[in-house]
């Protein structure tokens, strides 16, 4: 065991040498769109508060019930414990950003070698299930491409069906307080969709077994025992990590995720969505049909970036987006291996009576249907119409990390099923067999050596260049025949090049396999054969979206820009340091808003961002005011425009004038608080409307409600002023002559935002749709408003005592089992 495991970790470290070795890091997107938080997460952690609101993305939105940000939990002992672990690791890994990633595929390896040997039995086709499964080209990427909570929470899977695996053979205490900390750890992950493929997959396993049971009229306690114990330990994992999902509880209803949309167009599209995801946004990277052979030959839809060097590049090596599939774009295929899925797929045929093989190839099948999502909705469209909380989901594919995990398994049935055979006597017809299938691989590969027009033919024959150079041209702009007809030679040479190393390491592997049987090699020397195959195999195909950059990158991706320069220099230049005056930018790129979140990073506040779960309402005002409305530019106080193409907009005055990208100033800026002349009372798309024609946002405030007062327009010498803007508060000095309205360009959030006048409790209405308003009588007032969620403050309460709980019955029971044991 210490063996495997520590092979299992050596291979990692020699695939990850460059980021491990040489300091390099990993800058795709969803990497810079987190780091880009780190400023305010360290004025959060300056000013003394927990992060659970973030100011600076949509005009405000919850930071901790959206999985934002988080901040400093101290009160759960168990996670903490954790956190210590993966950073000492990533400390001895000279490489602390990579190493705490890399940690959680170190806990995947180990859990899945674990769960393997105990199904198994035997160590050599448990190490082989293991290293596939890191390996996975999908599964590896996530750390690549910055999805590091996918591969922490995926790491708990094997832990969680092994503990389960365990209560259903003994019921011991001990496992179930252990289960109960690997159902939170996959919790505190964060990624809720991986956590519902989890949970799908442990009650598909337990639903397996029940109907084995009543099947075959067994004792019906051993699956009623793990079942038990897994709701319970779900339940107290919930406990917790319940300041976090009270939390998102509460945000869900105001999501995009948990309320349908408002526009008529997409309620056309989606009306059985029920308060979901609309239709076609979650279905926009559904696995096309075709594309399950890509698990055959990772290059047969153009693979994703790969490198390139030709006519397109005058000669440069650049990575090219070369995938043509059905989805929006892809990082990689979902490969992993051709020698492991030809081994799964003997392994599900030799061990098709076991309840368990049975249990992983229905799960496989299942997964593979819902991953084409809209492609062949046959299953897809029965999970988003009546499965609960299924349609909150984007992203059909996700669902293959079960077959990227199962598939490995079946492999080690597959391996399993040769290292039983070889007890057996080979007999000649047998023995015929094998020579004719390793004949027929050997003819294939030398055709691939010395004909390789044969594959290219078959392959123009599938796939003709007249449809791959149709996408080209539109995804890429190329419009020379010369270079299209260039880049799809390309592609078929990549192709061949797949299906001439598949058949390779076949024969390879087949000749090995044939040699063990006939008792020619010892199953060690079969082992490393094996790994080897394994590991050059899916090395050739991970390394190829890998791309780590040099620190200095990291470091010049953080400078501001030109435009952000201007922005800070002109706000240091006229901002009264005894004001407090906060504002916002908007960015464009061609057209549309970038999504990442990077103005963050500088203490700028953007009308816009980057983030999966935005608010409802925030998108419907998006979807039909429309961010180029100066309308809207008011309302959501909006200085600044950053944005690429040139504006002769009245409206707009130029502050920086680049090659790349302008600085607009808004001439019709309002202040982020001000004074309405009236209200009117309107909801719905009849308030959007109205909000579209209007000329200046202080003529009308549209109210959801009738505040029942009689709101004056605003005298000579009225004023509202804030002195004091915070993560999470906000304070505004008031001076007026009658009962006036104040605006304030802040997300309106029922669940914590509250509001005191004089340090009395006043009602906050929601104004403009979206946005947030109060009454001020006359007089001069001090108007202070905080973000207090109460589903936190009960939440970490409870996080604490259920924490104090599971650890102290772990170690009294751990300790007892073990007092047994060692007697």
């Amino acid at each position: 065991h210490h063996a495997a495991i520590g092979l299992l970790l050596l291979s990692l470290v020699i695939f990850f040498r460059e980021p491990l070795f040489q300091g390099k890091v990993f800058l795709a997107t969803d990497n810079i769109a987190s780091q880009s938080f780190n400023t305010f997460m360290a004025d959060a952690k300056e000013e003394g508060v927990f992060p659970l609101w973030n100011p600076y993305i949509f005009c405000g939105m919850p930071g901790y019930g959206s999985l934002t940000v988080t901040g400093d939990r101290w009160f759960d002992l168990s996670g903490r414990a954790l956190h210590i672990l993966h950073y000492v690791f990533g400390i001895l890994t000279t490489n602390v950003e990579v190493g705490n990633i890399l940690f959680y595929y170190v806990l995947l390896a180990v859990g899945m070698y674990f769960l393997a040997f105990h199904k198994l039995r035997q160590k050599i086709p448990a190490f082989l299930v293991a290293l596939a499964t890191i390996y996975s080209t999908y599964i590896i990427i996530w750390i690549m491409s910055g999805h590091n909570t996918k591969i922490f929470a995926t790491s708990m899977f094997p832990f969680i069906f092994l503990l389960i695996e365990s209560l259903r053979e003994k019921m011991e205490w001990w496992k179930l307080f252990a289960l109960t900390i690997a159902i939170h750890y996959l919790l505190l992950a964060t990624h809720v969709q991986i956590t519902f493929y989890v949970f799908l997959a442990v009650g598909g396993y337990l639903l397996w077994y029940w109907i084995g049971v009543l099947r075959k009229k067994e004792s019906w306690r051993s699956v009623l025992r793990p079942s038990l114990a897994f709701v319970v330990a779900a339940l107290a994992a919930f406990l917790m990590d319940s300041d976090r999902y009270l939390s998102v509880l509460e945000y869900n209803p105001y999501s995009i995720r948990g309320s349908g949309p408002l526009t008529e167009t997409v309620q056309a599209a989606t009306k059985s969505a029920d308060g979901g995801l609309d239709y076609e946004y979650a279905t926009n990277w559904s696995l096309g049909v075709g594309e399950a052979f890509t698990m055959f030959i990772p290059s047969l839809y153009g693979f994703g970036n790969v490198d390139y060097q030709g006519r397109l590049s005058n000669g440069q090596e650049i990575r090219l987006p070369l995938y043509f599939g059905p989805q929006p774009f892809t990082d990689a295929p979902q490969y992993m291996g051709v020698v492991v899925l030809v081994l799964a797929i003997i392994g599900f045929w030799r061990f098709r009576s076991d309840p368990f093989v049975q249990y992983l190839g229905i799960m496989v099948g299942f997964s593979m249907l819902v991953a084409f999502g809209k492609e062949f909705p046959l299953v897809y469209d029965l999970m988003y119409k009546y499965f609960p909380t299924f349609n909150k989901f984007r992203v059909p594919s996700m669902i293959l990390v079960l077959v990227q995990i199962m598939v490995p398994f079946l492999a080690g049935y597959g391996l399993m099923s040769f290292i039983q055979r070889q007890q057996e006597h080979l007999t000649p017809t047998a023995e015929k067999k094998w020579k004719y299938v390793l004949a027929a691989l050997a003819g294939f590969f030398v055709i691939g050596l010395v004909a390789r027009g044969f594959y290219a033919g078959m392959y123009s024959a599938f796939f003709p260049p007249e449809t791959v150079y149709q996408h080209y041209a539109q995804r890429l702009g190329i419009r020379s025949t010369q270079v299209l007809a260039e880049l799809y030679d390309f592609l078929t040479s990549l192709v061949v090049t797949d299906i001439v190393v598949a058949l390779f390491l076949l024969l390879l592997t087949f000749g090995s396999l044939f040699l063990f049987i006939r008792r020619s090699m010892r199953l060690s020397t079969l082992a490393v054969i094996l790994s080897l195959v394994v590991i050059i195999d899916l090395w050739r195909v991970n390394t190829q979206p890998m791309e780590p950059r040099e620190r200095n990158a990291q470091q010049s991706v953080f400078s501001p820009s030109p435009a952000v320069s201007a922005i800070l220099d002109q706000e240091r230049g006229t901002n009264d340091s005894s004001l407090v005056t906060p504002y916002r930018v908007l960015e464009f790129e061609n057209g549309q808003p970038p999504l990442n979140n990077m103005l963050a990073y500088w203490r700028i506040q953007s009308a816009f961002g980057y983030q999966g779960a935005k608010m409802r309402r925030y998108q419907d005002l998006v979807d039909v005011v429309g961010l180029h409305h100066p309308i809207l530019w008011q309302i959501m106080n909006v200085k600044y425009i950053i944005t690429d193409q040139p504006d002769s907009s009245r409206a707009l005055g130029l502050l920086y004038d680049g090659p790349d990208q302008k600085v607009y100033v808004n001439r019709l800026v309002l202040p982020r608080v001000f004074f309405a002349n009236s209200y009117e009372v309107a909801d719905g798309i009849e308030v959007l409307r109205k909000i579209s024609g209007l000329r200046d946002a202080r003529d009308v405030v549209y109210l959801a409600e009738d505040p029942k007062v009689n709101i004056r327009p605003p005298f000579p010498g009225t004023q509202a002023r804030i002195v004091k803007y915070g993560i999470q508060s906000l304070t505004v000095n008031t001076k007026t002559y009658a009962d006036n309205l104040l605006f304030l360009s802040e997300s309106y959030y029922p669940e914590g935002w509250k509001a005191f006048l004089n340090g009395k409790e006043i009602a906050v209405l929601r104004a403009n749709y979206h946005f947030r308003a109060v009454v001020i009588p006359p007089g001069e007032h001090v108007l202070e408003m905080l973000f207090e969620p109460t589903g936190f403050a009960m939440g970490k309460n409870l996080s604490l005592g259920t924490n104090i709980l599971v650890l102290a019955g772990l170690c009294y029971f751990g300790w007892s089992s073990w007092q047994k044991s060692k007697a």
